[in-house]
């Protein structure tokens, strides 16, 4: 008599858990939606003007980004110097990352005294990086490189994939000497 009553309720909560699933489904993908609107709505008040080729010789006007299929956004203001850098390359980064909101919430990483220790990365790694950050170093390549990107979520670090939130990005890079 219990195990049939524990198969009663179990039976009545198997739609209600189904239910709820189905909800935050629907959810996360409405977040999708706003995160796409909140991208456009950036690129408008910023006069962004999305580009449909990368520029050959990968000179920039300003405020022209270029937007990768995988879904960053990227300007690159200097193309820096030397040779292009390999995969296990160990790079410092210098960045200010920010929300792209109407009011952005800012953090800095530009200099010593916004953080005491540059980031230093490696180039091909998404250990202290991720997929965003990998795509711009391959578009940025070379020491004292300079560039400007917006990473949606799907791109970004843990935090911003699971909050949903695409950042922008102003980044310097400089080649640790081998």
């Amino acid at each position: 008599m219990l195990m049939k009553q524990g198969y009663k309720i179990l039976l009545w909560m198997l739609p209600s858990l189904m239910l709820v699933g189905c909800e935050s489904a629907t959810s996360y993908s409405k977040l999708l939606e706003k995160e796409q609107k909140l991208i456009k709505d950036y690129i408008a008040r910023q006069g962004i003007e999305v580009l449909d080729e990368f520029p050959a010789d990968s000179v920039f006007a300003p405020n022209q980004y270029y937007h990768y299929p995988e879904g960053i956004y990227i300007q690159l203001i200097s193309k820096g110097e030397g040779e292009e850098m390999k995969s296990g390359r160990k790079i410092v980064v210098r960045f200010i990352q920010s929300t792209l909101d109407v009011e952005p919430v800012v953090e800095s990483y530009w200099t010593t005294m916004d953080k005491p220790y540059p980031v230093e990365v490696s180039y091909g790694s998404i250990t202290n990086s991720c997929e965003g950050w990998q795509k711009a170093f391959s578009v940025m390549k070379r020491n004292e490189s300079y560039a400007k990107f917006i990473v949606p979520s799907k791109l970004g670090f843990d935090a911003a994939a699971q909050a949903v939130k695409p950042l922008h990005y102003e980044m310097k890079i400089k080649l640790k000497p081998q």
